[in-house]
């Protein structure tokens, strides 16, 4: 793969986050809607396939050389098992947070609904799926150097994505995104006080 594999990999994923971010823009879309005709489902459908499409260079390139970075980490035992926990629960809340607000509608199978879901997973946390994301990221009992790049780039992608779908979410619903977002933290659940 080459001696230098950092460059390539961090090159892809940067690509990758401006192709996703931009496809993901209202003024992008209104642009394809406008030019091509192709709005809603065909549009989420399409969306998704070219964000898989666009994640398998880096992906290729972080498969086929991670092992040949430095090794940073290697956890054994119920610690490693821990690690494996907190991983699968994080694809957990992906996939709950998924089904949760329609699996149909999030792959493009169905006609997007505009409503803000508040209840289950998401009266806990905002972005459920972030959260996920972030525990099957780090959660890991084996840690190379090139896995640690991925987790900084994806880890900041994230972020960028939550900014983004906070003002999003804001400009759709306003001051019922407003109440929400005062009452409900944003990754980190924490525990209700009780009423009195």
């Amino acid at each position: 793969m080459g001696a230098d594999p950092y460059g390539r990999f961090a090159l892809l994923f940067l690509l990758f986050a401006f192709v996703h971010s931009l496809t993901a823009a209202d003024f992008f879309k209104r642009r394809v809607k406008k030019l091509l005709g192709v709005e809603g489902k065909s549009y989420r459908l399409a969306y998704n396939l070219l964000s898989v499409l666009s994640a398998v260079p880096f992906t290729v390139i972080w498969l086929s050389a991670r092992r040949e970075t430095p090794l940073l980490l290697h956890l054994e035992g119920w610690v490693a098992l821990l690690a494996v926990l907190l991983k699968l629960a994080g694809a957990a809340i992906i996939i709950a947070g998924v089904v949760q607000t329609g699996a149909a509608e999030f792959l493009g199978l169905k006609p997007e609904r505009k409503r803000l879901v508040t209840s289950g997973l998401y009266a806990r946390v905002r972005h459920p799926m972030y959260l996920g994301a972030l525990l099957f990221l780090w959660a890991t009992p084996v840690l190379y150097a090139l896995d640690l790049l991925l987790c900084i780039l994806a880890t900041l992608y994230l972020i960028f994505g939550m900014y983004v779908e906070e003002r999003r979410l804001l400009a759709d619903f306003g001051s019922a995104y407003e109440s929400y977002r005062s009452r409900v933290p944003a990754l980190i659940p924490v525990p209700r006080r009780p009423k009195s």
